[in-house]
């Protein structure tokens, strides 16, 4: 074996004093920051994080290359040629060659006061700079400084003008789990897998086949890792994350193409990755500070209006019908905060299913009211949101006015870049590099929001021509991937700059890095309506899960899935299915979908109503929980989706079972995702853990976790607490979080005010989630503490401040009516304390009880 080579295997042993092997090498230089330090070794190259003397992260070290030329070393520049091709919003790249240039030393390497800058040196010439530095302004949790380092490390490497390519090499280490990368649909860990990351359609049926897979009808099928929302970021279960700060196509290689390396590559002169190093007590711990300093540098959302967490549905067809659903939901007592209606600017029946107009503006012909609708659907407790997307179609109203402004991207020769739109027609694209073309459309925008809208679905973005020309002049290679950020910020200045005090949001499908901040919401895309993995309904679970943990964590789906190309229109057993799965997730919103006429929809019978009645009155309860759960997305960056392993890294599949997740800390969600089944395995982390909904009889889940097998009839789905849980809720029986004056009879968040429901189960609570904060949840200080109770069976009585307070038993429950703050004791042992300041709030308490 060749010295580099031993070196590179000694490197990985996990301490600075295995490199003593290879003490005639130039020395290290170090720079440290508390108890973290960076060596940056000359040559053979090399970079090595250490906290306290142990080795926590380090490139490659030395000019090995890999099967394909690229680095699994330290790192390498490079040029490369691809075609490009796009149909349809899907991207072909073919016809490549790359040549690389490994980088064999760092020279010059000096150190400064915040780290080290270098030159990259291959085969004696000098072949770009580098640099280290510590972040100190980035900080996440209760007490960042506690941990006695800065958490941030950022290494850059820039080839310069003449390269297009540029990679750095990590080695993988054993038992690791590397998870994030956006909204993947096929995967939640990723090692062993090749990762293009670039902006595109989904696919529609997407196969879990290779990305360089161009068979038949590519731009429609898409591949295993074609995606609205790709992210060049990712968590490893070590207690590190990394992430690349580019615009450009990035390759992310992870254990794939050498099984002991990681290498990031990007389509550009120069590379800026971003280290997070996490603090803790041990792996798991180390691994949600790492996650939650990545997600402090990338920016968060501002936390969403309170209607965010309440039912949305779904009305088309115009003034009459949307009027008339909105009637029946309230008559029905179905649970809704928000009205949705996409056909505002149109829409028609066609073969391919029900089709929306491109226009801009209200169709006057189905919604000749569109205020009046407004005013009303107001009155009756609804948000009202409708559609916009970024395509200037060739037979949209504004067509004529948008090109003749120069508002849209264009070819070389300075006509509009036309290309096969969603209406099979031609259509162009709003250049979001253009300031009068992005103030253009905020003006329709605020128009629309004058005529009573409240936001708006802000459909596609993935569509931006690879070899466009921009009214910026920039490299449409680079704009690619920024034109879903900065479709996300101008849907998010024009709500912004209305200023009229009224709770809006936009929601969107696509993103990338820097969309973070921009974007409020996040739903999957179109799924199909079916079972299938990879783009039906077993998809939306991986897809929410990449994108919580690269800071999208306020996240949804179609209820029932969009398209149904190739399948067949949403059934009852789907729809049912769903409706469940809407319900735990952190937005439920229904869809009509593509074939609207067919798909099945809640009004089909007396049964189907009452199901989204329980079901959308339950995740209206859920409001308190999940607006709480914000708290921690504030504060420690942990999303409201995610995955077993961020709370129960021992338990079976924690951070590679994609058919299941946590809703917060505490609320196990486990889908029946297969047709015709009734019952499915279930994955726990270690304890007793309690039904949702039902009796306090506990699936125990042993020391370290294991897998059970839970009943699921057509109209429930397994979702369960670990024992000693303790849940925040409203009380049953809202209807909406928005104010409804013309419906007196309409319970909404206003007036319910302070009073909750709070649901306790037996067991001794373990980590937080016997605590709760109303603003911050489990990040704040306890409001709610529960301190658990040993026997399932009812007690004998109660009393609250002292004084002896009523047991009402119930099916599986017993509940005590309290008022204001004080400490509710149950005989046979267990207290709810309440510190609220909140005098006058009713507080209904049910205890699970069982035998």
């Amino acid at each position: 074996m060749a010295r580099p080579e031993i070196c590179a295997r000694l490197l990985a042993l996990g301490t600075v004093a295995s490199l003593a092997a290879c003490g005639d090498d130039p020395p290290p230089v170090v720079v440290s920051q508390g108890r973290v330090s960076a060596a940056v070794y000359p040559e053979p190259p090399a970079i090595v994080v250490s906290v306290d003397g142990e080795v926590v992260w380090q490139t490659g070290r030395g000019a090995q290359a890999g099967a394909d030329g690229g680095p699994s070393g330290f790192g390498a520049v490079g040029a490369g040629v691809a075609t490009v091709q796009m149909i349809a919003g899907s991207f072909r790249f073919g016809d490549e060659t790359d040549t690389w240039q490994a980088i064999d030393a760092l020279a010059d390497v000096v150190a400064g006061a915040d780290g080290v800058t270098f030159t990259l040196r291959a085969d004696g010439v000098d072949v770009g700079t580098g640099s280290l530095d510590w972040v100190a302004a980035t900080r996440s949790g209760p007490d960042p400084d506690a941990a006695g380092f800065p958490r941030h490390l950022r290494i850059q490497l820039d080839g310069g003008p003449a390269r297009n390519r540029m990679a750095l090499a990590s080695p993988c280490t054993p038992d690791e789990h590397l998870v994030g990368l956006g909204g993947q649909s096929w995967a939640l860990d990723h090692r062993g897998q090749r990762v293009p990351l670039w902006v595109q359609e989904d696919g529609i049926g997407k196969p879990d086949v290779p990305d360089d897979n161009y068979e038949g009808i590519w731009f429609l099928s898409g591949r295993r890792h074609s995606t609205h929302t790709p992210m060049p970021m990712l968590l490893s279960t070590r207690g590190v994350a990394t992430a690349v700060a580019t615009d450009a196509r990035a390759v992310f290689s992870l254990c794939s193409d050498d099984d002991q390396v990681t290498r990031y590559e990007v389509w550009d002169h120069a590379l800026d990755l971003q280290v997070f190093v996490g603090a803790g007590a041990d792996a798991p711990a180390r691994t949600r500070d790492a996650l939650g300093h990545m997600l402090a540098w990338t920016g968060k959302p501002a936390r969403p209006p309170r209607v965010t967490f309440a039912p949305w549905l779904d009305a088309i067809y115009g003034e009459a019908n949307v009027r008339r659903v909105a009637t029946r939901l309230r008559d029905e007592g179905i649970a809704v905060g928000a009205i949705w209606t996409e056909d505002f600017r149109g829409g028609r029946d066609e073969v391919t299913g029900y089709s929306l107009d491109e226009d801009w503006r209200v169709d006057r012909v189905l919604y000749p009211g569109f205020e009046q609708l407004a005013d009303d659907l107001h009155g009756l407790g609804y948000k009202f949101l409708t559609y916009y997307n970024s395509f200037v179609d060739s037979q949209a109203d504004v067509y004529p006015e948008a090109t003749a402004a120069g508002h849209v991207v264009m070819r070389a020769d300075g006509s509009p870049y036309l290309f096969l739109g969603v209406k099979f027609a031609d259509s162009a694209l709003l250049d979001l590099d253009n300031p009068a073309a992005v103030s253009w459309a905020q003006g329709l925008m605020r128009e629309h929001m004058g005529q009573g809208a409240d936001g708006w679905m802000a459909d596609f973005a993935e569509w931006q021509p690879h070899d466009a020309r921009l009214a910026s002049g920039a490299d449409p290679m680079l704009a690619h991937n920024r034109y879903p950020v900065e479709w996300a910020r101008l849907n998010r200045d024009a709500l912004a700059a209305q200023g009229d005090g009224v709770d809006r949001l936009f929601f969107v499908r696509s993103a990338w890095l820097g969309s973070q901040p921009l974007a409020p919401i996040v739903w999957m895309g179109d799924q199909q309506t079916d079972f299938s993995a990879g783009d039906g309904q077993a998809s939306v679970i991986p897809m929410m899960l990449g994108l919580g943990l690269t800071g999208f964590p306020y996240v949804g789906h179609d209820v029932a899935g969009y398209m149904s190309q190739n399948t067949v229109p949403a059934d009852r057993e789907l729809w049912f299915r769903w409706v469940t799965l809407g319900a735990l997730s952190p937005v439920m919103r229904t869809h009509h979908g593509r074939s609207a006429r067919d798909n099945y929809q809640w009004e089909a019978d007396a049964t189907s109503i009452a199901h989204l009645r329980t079901w959308s009155r339950l995740h209206m309860q859920l409001v308190p929980y999940q607006w709480g759960l914000a708290g921690a997305v504030e504060r420690d960056g942990l999303p409201l989706v995610r995955p077993l392993g961020l709370e129960h890294p021992r338990a079976p599949g924690a951070w590679t079972t994609i058919d299941q997740f946590l809703l917060g800390d505490r609320l196990l969600v486990a889908p029946v995702l297969e047709r015709g089944a009734t019952s499915r395995t279930v994955a726990l982390g270690a304890g007793r853990w309690f039904p949702l909904r039902g009796s306090a009889l506990a699936h125990d889940g042993g020391a370290d976790g294991a897998e059970v097998r839970v009943d699921a009839g057509l109209e429930s789905i397994p979702a369960l607490v670990p024992e000693g849980t303790l849940l925040v809720l409203w009380p049953d029986g809202v209807d909406s979080t928005e104010p409804a004056p013309a419906r007196p009879a309409a319970r909404t968040g206003d007036e319910v005010g302070a009073d909750r429901d709070v649901w306790l189960w037996p067991g001794q609570p373990a980590g937080d989630v016997g605590r709760w904060n109303d603003e911050a949840g489990p990040a704040g200080a306890a409001s709610w503490s529960w301190s658990g109770r040993g026997p399932a069976a009812a007690p004998a009585g109660a009393t609250w401040n002292g004084a002896a307070v009523p047991l009402v038993p119930g099916p599986d429950e017993v509940a005590a009516t309290v008022t204001g703050d004080g400490v509710l004791e149950f005989a046979g042992g267990g207290s709810l304390t309440i510190s609220r300041g909140a005098p006058g709030a009713t507080v209904t308490v049910r205890l699970r009880v069982g035998p």
